[in-house]
């Protein structure tokens, strides 16, 4: 994900910048949720099992969800009382997710990902095209 789009956004909300263990936080929180939607969307297609393990996933999201409320300058915008939207729990996932590796190692997933994709199939990041061109 692009962490310009994140940073434009963060200046039009007034948000501070999460520094990587606070962005690690955020982003365990918001897995939570996404168990949480998922689970309530999901749960006729769920089994015993598979509801127990999202219950957990969302009790550990909210788990450092309380951790992280602790810093100054956090700022909670779910209540977790509204309808669930699995999209957007998967975008704030993907968002945390960007952010904690911008303030980890300055670098976005998508390079993380094409430099393993091309390191498993023994070329260079830059040649990964021939191998997902469409016919």
């Amino acid at each position: 994900m692009d962490t310009n789009w994140i940073k434009a956004y963060y200046r039009a909300r007034g948000l501070q910048w999460a520094d990587q263990k606070s962005a690690l936080l955020f982003f365990l929180s918001e897995v939570g949720e996404l168990a949480e939607a998922y689970a309530e969307v999901e749960s006729a297609s769920l089994g015993g099992e598979e509801k127990a393990l999202l219950e957990r996933f969302a009790s550990l999201g909210m788990e450092a969800d309380e951790i992280v409320s602790r810093k100054p300058g956090w700022v909670r915008n779910n209540d977790r009382l509204r309808k669930q939207n699995i999209a957007h729990e998967v975008a704030d996932c993907s968002m945390m997710l960007s952010v904690f590796m911008e303030s980890y190692a300055k670098r976005s997933p998508d390079d993380a990902l094409r430099e393993k994709m091309a390191l498993k199939l023994g070329c260079q990041a830059r040649d990964l095209e021939k191998f997902f061109s469409v016919d």
